[in-house]
């Protein structure tokens, strides 16, 4: 029987550090993870829109911003924060899509910039995808901390607030 050798060592201290951390860092990654989806769906929309069906660029950006809304809430809320029971519309659905709203704002702003300058839908994407990670680490603190409150020291969850 072979013995575990420094590398797989190496990954169980580190999986054993992160254990004490496991609600933060777990959020975060599947944060990354929900991003990772709905993020190059959101970048498909946007290139078929613009490039094939030829809608100026604002429109296919806003909706293709729009579209990845969706999916993002609801994995978001299930998924990464572990919420489950009634939405609450303004603790969680208005913030959400103001957030939302935006970065969709903001990269369609990008997006329509880029696109009086060059006339290419990969640089269009590419616009919008800088833009979107720009925000991303600002959405997750808001969402965390506001939106979703993550798990205080003791183990157990922040009170939600009132409506």
């Amino acid at each position: 029987m072979r013995t575990a050798g420094p590398a797989a060592s190496l990954v169980a201290g580190a999986l054993d550090a992160l254990e004490g951390r496991r609600p933060k860092w777990y959020r975060l990654l599947r944060f990354g993870a929900v991003s990772a989806v709905v993020t190059p769906t959101t970048l498909v929309i946007l290139w078929l829109l613009h490039a094939a069906a030829e809608w100026p660029a604002w429109q296919a950006n806003l909706t293709a911003v729009s579209a990845g809304a969706f999916p993002a809430y609801f994995l978001n809320r299930h998924w990464v924060w572990g919420r489950s029971g009634r939405n609450r519309l303004w603790g969680e659905v208005v913030p959400f899509w103001a957030l939302t709203l935006s970065g969709g704002i903001a990269s369609t702003l990008a997006v329509d910039a880029a696109a009086g300058r060059w006339d290419n839908s990969g640089l269009l994407v590419l616009v919008n995808l800088g833009t979107y990670g720009l925000l991303w680490l600002f959405k997750f603190f808001v969402l965390d901390r506001l939106v979703w409150p993550s798990i205080n020291a003791s183990g157990s969850r922040q009170p939600a607030r009132a409506e």
